[in-house]
């Protein structure tokens, strides 16, 4: 094992692999019992609440510098994409209960081999972000305990407890600012990946930040579904955009691989603008539309090899969302496969005075 902290290089620490084979198990079994065979239908392990699910562009910029010109930020050109808005907690759950909302970009038609045994050939590129850009579990032995205090319902013993003695005084405020973070319209929030990743021989974070597109912003009276309502009524409204940022790590341990809980400061390590997201006008009622997010399998992994997932809490990903994967499908008796590309772009380059226009519908 690599004892030192080099820039760029992931460091795993002693017993992970064991941790991490324990954890899937866990949180397998913990699955079968919500969802026994033959129950249906069986939803996601994380994030199964939907606040909308819509086709969108991913736009590369032209005229990037070499450094960033890497995996799909390699050349100017269009990605056609599913991006979903989700929240962490159960389907059932009121969106009036403050909660994590999430992001998920799948985008469409990307060559080259992939990192996923058993589909090397896929031609799809996942970038899934949150909406806070710290996580509140420095490792996946920690995460592992966070997961049986909340199995117990005992979440807060994770950050403190009197026997034994502990104050996890980091993790609790990240965990108490995700719980805090008003959303009233997803449309409208930053999200950030909150684990790094590969850019080519580097390491990056990512993030989208909302940017006005000369549709007026729309709210929502409260509900229990208010967030998927406000999307829906804002993309009734006309397109809306968001431009996708990276940060690029400058310091091994000011900016950190293995640990999600340190923020990597923008002073350190500015964002930089690698491309833009334009998700036009259109209805989310589509028919089919909802069986087909259903359906739907994201991951980090689901990746290049320039766009690795990096430290330990991906690590842990990687076999979670798979073994996750793999039973909800079985339980619903849906063949597991990526999706085929959209229509192709016939707009022009987004403005915000000009909004970019899909070609058809």
């Amino acid at each position: 094992m690599n004892t030192t902290l080099d820039l760029h290089e992931e460091c795993p620490p002693p017993g992970e692999e064991d941790c991490i084979r324990r954890l899937t198990e866990d949180m397998k079994r913990s699955y079968e019992r919500a969802y026994p065979a033959g129950a249906s239908p069986a939803l996601r392990g994380v994030h199964p609440k939907s606040n909308g699910c819509v086709r969108a562009h991913f736009i590369i910029d032209d005229g990037l510098p070499d450094e960033l010109r890497q995996g799909v930020f390699r050349e100017p050109r269009v990605y056609p994409a599913w991006v979903r808005f989700s929240s962490t907690s159960s389907r059932v759950q009121s969106d009036m209960q403050r909660d994590s909302r999430c992001m998920a970009i799948k985008l469409l038609d990307v060559p080259g081999e992939k990192i996923l045994d058993g589909e090397k050939d896929a031609t799809t590129q996942d970038f899934l972000m949150a909406n806070t850009d710290v996580f509140f579990a420095r490792n996946v032995a920690d995460y592992a305990e966070l997961m049986s205090a909340t199995r117990a319902g005992k979440p807060l013993s994770f950050f403190f407890s009197c026997s034994p003695p502990r104050l996890r005084l980091r993790e609790l405020m990240n965990y108490l600012c995700a719980m805090r973070k008003p959303v009233t319209n997803p449309l409208h929030a930053r999200y950030w990946s909150q684990t790094p990743f590969r850019l080519g021989e580097r390491a990056m974070k990512f993030s989208v930040v909302p940017r006005p597109c000369g549709a007026p912003r729309v709210e929502v009276e409260p509900g229990d579904d208010a967030l998927k309502q406000a999307v829906a009524r804002q993309l009734e409204r006309g397109d809306w955009m968001f431009d996708f940022l990276v940060q690029l790590q400058a310091h091994p341990t000011r900016t950190p691989i293995e640990d999600p809980t340190i923020r990597w400061s923008e002073d350190v390590a500015p964002f930089r603008k690698v491309a833009t997201m334009v998700i036009p006008a259109q209805r989310l009622d589509q028919p089919g539309r909802a069986e087909f997010e259903e359906n739907l399998s994201f991951t980090p992994w689901h990746a290049l090899p320039a766009h690795r997932p990096l430290g330990g809490l991906n690590r842990a990903r990687r076999a979670v969302y798979e073994a996750i994967s793999k039973l909800r499908h079985e339980r619903n008796g849906v063949r597991r496969e990526e999706p085929r590309a959209l229509r192709p772009w016939r707009g022009r380059a987004p403005t915000s005075e000009h909004p970019a226009r899909p070609g058809g519908a």
